[in-house]
């Protein structure tokens, strides 16, 4: 915490009693990483899940952002949430929480999508109901020496903050951990702004740090993601959240002991597991998508293209040391499994259109991904044009608006013309594809 603002909320408790809601909503905006194998499964509670969530946001909203206001005011939000029911009391407690930012979307009905200086948005329902102070100063995202101030205040003297460039790894594995995320994060920003730059011109800068929080322990770890992320991460080894706009992740070279490990001696084990940073990767990848303009936090980002976006980018470039050349190279793992999937049946694109529950099924989500991959491999590879295109009307949708199954598949065929011709297409061009086992 820092100052009277409570800006964070990863806890988010009060004498103790921690409070469901905002856990809830943590939940529901997370993409998990759990490995790089074949049995890697991710789920991204996506915007059915937050939609119910956040029921009080109204159906007509008024989406705000920097790009639309040369100047955005300050505004300080006081709202109420419930607390947890402690014994022998029967009814929850209220508690009022307070919230400075900028307002990102009001709805008619009063509810708020509120960020606040370190981006993280706080979704505020007009049932709890927020009242809002406009401040005279205009809002400004923190500094980079502010916001290391506050991110060594959450989380305690046992952790540094490592900049880069572009990144803040806020850390307790050690400088060398740190550092070595830094090089990573630093070669993908650098290859991703590279490949974007020509198809789509005129992409945002993002206007702060980009924050990686890396626990030295995977017990660390997961006891964080509980609040942070509404315990929903499971044997995931890293995840970002939109909510709070950052990467959470683990020290994964485990075969290391010790704080004073230098960034050259964890790529070295890193080399020997080319998975491990395949998943720090993935997760970047996410950030970055949501940072540049690429994708809109908290607008309907359907999970298919979200993660097969990712999976593009995450073949691990194992030796150059600047940029990131491996950018739309086969994915073997995800290619394996959608030829054995090819086998048993069609490819199933309506469905990763439609819905997103597939890749929240245990049963389903490695198939998903699988197929999620490959129409993404096909698109980028046979029709970049019609993907710009696309891409383009995802990235204008405004936050807290659900598109119906309809719409996305109207918005498809849109861009790429009939779901059965695509189908056709992607199967006989995948076919044809050589690699994996």
């Amino acid at each position: 915490m820092s100052g009277e603002i409570e800006h964070q909320g990863r806890e988010e408790r009060e004498g103790g009693r921690r409070v469901h809601h905002q856990q809830a909503v943590n939940a529901a905006s997370v993409f998990l990483s759990a490995g790089a194998d074949s049995n890697r499964l991710r789920c991204n509670g996506g915007a059915s899940q937050v939609l119910a969530l956040i029921v009080g946001l109204g159906v007509a909203l008024f989406s705000l952002s920097s790009s639309c206001l040369a100047e955005e005011p300050l505004v300080r939000v006081r709202y109420r949430v419930l607390g947890v029911v402690e014994p022998p009391a029967t009814t929850p407690p209220t508690i009022e929480k307070t919230v400075e930012g900028r307002v990102r979307v009001q709805a008619q009905d009063g509810g708020l999508l509120l960020e606040d200086r370190q981006g993280v948005l706080w979704p505020i329902t007009a049932s709890q109901p927020p009242l809002i102070e406009t401040l005279e100063a205009p809002f400004t995202a923190m500094t980079v020496d502010e916001l290391t101030v506050s991110l060594l205040a959450e989380f305690g003297t046992s952790f540094e903050v490592v900049r880069t460039p572009h990144y803040l790894i806020c850390t307790n594995a050690g400088r060398g951990y740190g550092e070595w995320c830094g090089q990573l994060f630093e070669r993908l920003h650098s290859g991703f702004q590279k490949f974007w730059k020509d198809r789509l011109p005129g992409l945002e800068a993002p206007d702060r740090p980009l924050v990686a929080i890396a626990f030295a322990t995977q017990q660390e770890y997961q006891n964080f993601q509980v609040t942070d992320a509404g315990g929903v991460v499971g044997a995931a080894q890293g995840y970002f959240s939109s909510r709070t706009n950052r990467m959470v992740l683990f020290d994964q070279s485990t075969s290391l002991s010790g704080q004073n490990r230098t960034a050259a001696e964890i790529q070295k084990q890193a080399l020997r597991n080319p998975g491990n940073i395949a998943t720090v990767i993935h997760e970047a990848v996410h950030q970055l998508s949501f940072n540049i303009g690429l994708q809109t936090r908290y607008a309907d980002n359907p999970v298919w293209f979200s993660e097969g976006l990712a999976m593009y980018f995450e073949t691990p470039d194992l030796e150059a040391r600047a940029g990131w050349r491996t950018i739309g190279q086969i994915n073997s793992v995800r290619l394996d499994r959608y030829r054995a999937l090819s086998k048993q049946r069609p490819p199933e694109i309506r469905s990763l259109l439609t819905t997103d529950d597939r890749f929240r099924d245990p049963q389903l989500a490695v198939d998903a991904y699988a197929e999620s991959w490959a129409l993404h491999f096909f698109l980028l590879r046979t029709q970049k044009e019609r993907y710009n295109a696309y891409l383009s009307l995802l990235t204008a949708k405004p936050p807290m608006r659900w598109d119906t199954p309809e719409q996305r598949i109207a918005d498809f065929e849109a861009a790429f013309g009939p779901l059965a011709d695509v189908e056709r297409e992607q199967a006989k061009f995948m076919a044809r594809q050589r690699g994996g086992k």
